[in-house]
């Protein structure tokens, strides 16, 4: 799952995220959210602000039942020092891909910022908002200031994206490069799974000549989107309601 984008000025979100958890998780071995759980996330000081305190309890509670959560950084909740030694998730660091295997298939998670193709300047400013160095700066900022900042980043980067080398491919429509996709086929992956497009859909065989499945995530602006895997099987949910 990705892109739940929690905020405190939207509660029905929470309230949805919440009945995921409390109605998926009791059957469930692992939990992948591939970014953007959050709207936006200031650092360790939001570990202690009240707005997001309940969806925390709920994920140590899904950790302490024995599940395994996994968490990928999206482009909109990175420095996420203190967050796995408060919760219990595991961060992946410093990346937003993550390999696994499932039976005999090759999985490649991914937030998917990084398979739009982005380049420039825009890639420039996003690796220096995201450097060790203003992470060191941003977490020591007063809580309120950083915040402001916070939510300034959030409006930039919720602009619409351009992907000029996605343009004449019918990966386009899904904001993805197909060399990056092509790219990630060609090390052997069989199947991979994408946020950040914020459209549920399943796309077989998505670069010509190359085998494989891609699944992109839907957001839970309205609904609630997830993709299932049990006993080789792969499910996705666009709608949870619709299950």
């Amino acid at each position: 799952m990705s892109d739940v984008h929690l905020s405190a000025r939207e509660p029905e979100r929470t309230a949805r995220f919440l009945r995921f958890l409390q109605r998926e998780t009791p059957q469930t071995d692992e939990l992948y959210i591939l970014g953007d759980l959050f709207d936006y996330w200031i650092g360790p000081k939001h570990l202690k602000l009240q707005e997001y305190r309940e969806t925390l309890d709920a994920l140590r509670g899904v950790v302490g039942g024995g599940v395994r959560v996994v968490f990928l950084c999206g482009n909109r909740d990175f420095y996420m020092r203190g967050f796995s030694e408060d919760t219990g998730i595991e961060v992946v660091p410093h990346r937003r891909y993550h390999r696994i295997t499932v039976g005999s298939e090759r999985i490649y998670l991914c937030h998917g910022d990084y398979m739009e193709g982005r380049h420039g300047l825009g890639l420039v400013v996003q690796r220096f908002i995201q450097s060790r160095f203003v992470e060191w700066i941003w977490t020591r900022l007063p809580t309120a200031v950083a915040q402001a900042g916070a939510r300034f980043y959030r409006r930039v980067s919720g602009r619409k994206k351009q992907t000029p080398d996605a343009e004449a491919t019918h990966l386009a429509p899904y904001g993805l490069s197909a060399e990056r996709v092509a790219a990630e086929l060609a090390r052997g992956t069989d199947i991979i799974v994408c946020g950040h497009i914020h459209r549920a859909q399943r796309v077989r065989n998505p670069v010509e000549g190359m085998q494989g499945t891609l699944y992109t995530l839907g957001d839970w602006q309205d609904t609630g989107s997830y993709l299932v895997e049990e006993d080789g099987c792969w499910r996705l949910v666009a709608n949870q309601d619709d299950r």
